[in-house]
């Protein structure tokens, strides 16, 4: 009798990501435990690699990650990966320029994938990646909701067609019992499984480095992490069970260091070179309750004080000509489910046809404001996802008194693949001025910075839509201050 021996395989691809001039951190996925090997060169021949090992293991689902060390600045890498003995599975990333150095960069802005019925088409899957892939970008920002926890993937998929099929339950489905942490970590993988399997965002991956946030879809919807219950069933128990399984299942499946290789947070930055200082910033693991009146007796918090100082600091400190500053939510559009009785979800308390009670988040806002004008900080745009529409803000402000206006902007881009919905009117407070809005798309932002003849530097940035297409009317040119 013959027994059949299934050698151990890549599940899920590889992919690169926390990547700066001298580090980097390599993850995959293998079918069962094994020893991973990384072999990394600079040339695809591999003739003289350097060897990293590790190991997947079951507690980890699978999954591995290896710190790259004693990497060069502006260096293209190439690597490959296997288990065991394993098909080698390869890729490629290019490090970040040494801190003082002026090198172009262009990168993706994305969020919103697998929501609400809109799953991996059957015979399509999530196509828009290779139209980012096609773009050959420095990196991605992964600004949140690449999942959706709370939505299961139907056969049948919205609007028609059909979807591959997930094999999973949503985490706020009555039957999921949120005390068994066995049961709510499995929804997690499942999740996350499903997602990573599509080939064309495998193929993205191996060639693009990541950095990865989480919004409240990688747990559940509105959801605060510092929180003791659940605000829109406050009586169902183990609701910190979810946030835990939730966070674990985020750390497992991408490159990000574990919280016992470093601080255990989700918030921090990554300098590109003289042009560019990226900020990814966490709204949901230290926000006080949304359904508080922002008001000075609540002392109400979205980053949490520490974040919060460590945000003014890093940006007023800075030196990179541009600071992009990644928002798991955005700065003026009134966000939140059923807002007049849970509380708004984002910075903004609403306009005059709906404040909700002002339960935004728009005093603490006000003072990175306050502090960016005050310590004279130019050249930042904030990029967000999360509201489903696309749109780009211009904002002018005098918020220290001296006369002088504060400039920044806003990207908001999304979704790649879940609802569209109707592009939302900005809450007035610090006087957003619309420059472009466009909703019922698929879509992505794409940025790129340049240096210019003179010394100086532009930034463009556009959206694209699920074909690759730059919208009418999304382009955007800034001239560095």
């Amino acid at each position: 009798m013959l027994t059949l021996l299934l050698a151990v395989s890549v599940t899920h691809g590889v992919s690169i990501g926390e990547v700066s001039a001298r580090e980097a951190i390599l993850w995959s996925r293998s079918s069962e435990p094994a020893a991973m090997r990384v072999e990394l060169d600079e040339d695809a021949d591999f003739q003289t690699p350097r060897i990293f090992e590790g190991r997947s293991e079951a507690d980890r689902d699978f999954t591995a990650r290896i710190t790259l060390t004693e990497l060069e600045p502006s260096t293209t890498y190439h690597y490959r990966v296997r288990f065991d003995d394993s098909p080698w599975t390869v890729g490629r990333f290019r490090t970040a320029p040494a801190r003082d150095r002026v090198e172009p960069l262009a990168f993706v802005v994305m969020g919103d994938l697998g929501g609400h019925g809109y799953c991996r088409e059957d015979g399509i899957g999530y196509a828009i990646f290779s139209h980012m892939e096609a773009l050959e970008p420095r990196f991605l920002v992964a600004n949140g909701d690449m999942i959706y926890a709370d939505s299961d993937c139907p056969r049948e998929r919205s609007e028609g067609g059909r979807n591959v099929p997930g094999d999973f339950p949503k985490v706020d489905d009555p039957s999921v019992d949120w005390t068994d942490a066995d049961a709510v970590r499995e929804i997690y993988l499942a999740h996350w499984r499903y997602n990573r399997a599509d080939p064309h965002f495998q193929s993205l991956l191996a060639k693009v480095p990541i950095y990865v946030q989480w919004d409240d879809h990688e747990v559940i919807n509105d959801f605060g992490g510092a929180w003791p219950t659940y605000t829109a069933a406050v009586d169902r128990k183990g609701y910190p069970i979810l946030v835990r399984e939730g966070r674990k299942a985020l750390f497992d499946f991408h490159p990000l260091k574990r919280p016992d290789e470093g601080p255990p947070r989700i918030y921090r930055a990554f300098r590109w070179g003289q042009l560019a200082e990226l900020f990814l910033l966490d709204a949901r693991s230290y926000r006080s309750s949304n359904v508080l009146t922002d008001s000075p007796d609540n002392d109400k918090t979205l980053l949490g004080r520490e974040q919060l100082a460590w945000l003014k600091s890093g940006l007023a400190r800075s030196d990179a000509t541009w600071k992009i500053v990644s928002t798991d939510v955005p700065l003026s559009i009134p966000t939140g489910s059923r807002a007049h009785e849970y509380g708004r979800d984002a910075w903004a308390n609403g306009t005059a046809a709906d404040y909700s009670a002002r339960t935004g988040f728009e005093r603490e806002l006000r003072e990175l404001l306050e502090h960016l004008d005050a310590e004279d900080v130019t050249n930042v745009v904030f990029v967000a996802t999360d509201v489903h529409f696309a749109m780009s803000l211009r904002y002018e402000v005098d918020l220290d008194g001296d006369g002088e206006k504060l400039l920044f902007h806003e990207l908001i881009s999304g979704p790649l693949s879940a609802v569209r919905v109707p592009a939302q009117t900005p809450d007035p407070t610090f006087r957003p001025q619309v420059l472009y809005a466009e909703d019922e798309i698929f879509n992505f932002g794409y940025v790129r910075i340049e240096p210019t003849s003179d010394g100086t530097s532009r930034l463009y940035a556009d959206i694209r839509d699920e074909t690759g297409a730059v919208r009418v009317g999304s382009a955007l040119e800034l001239v560095a201050q």
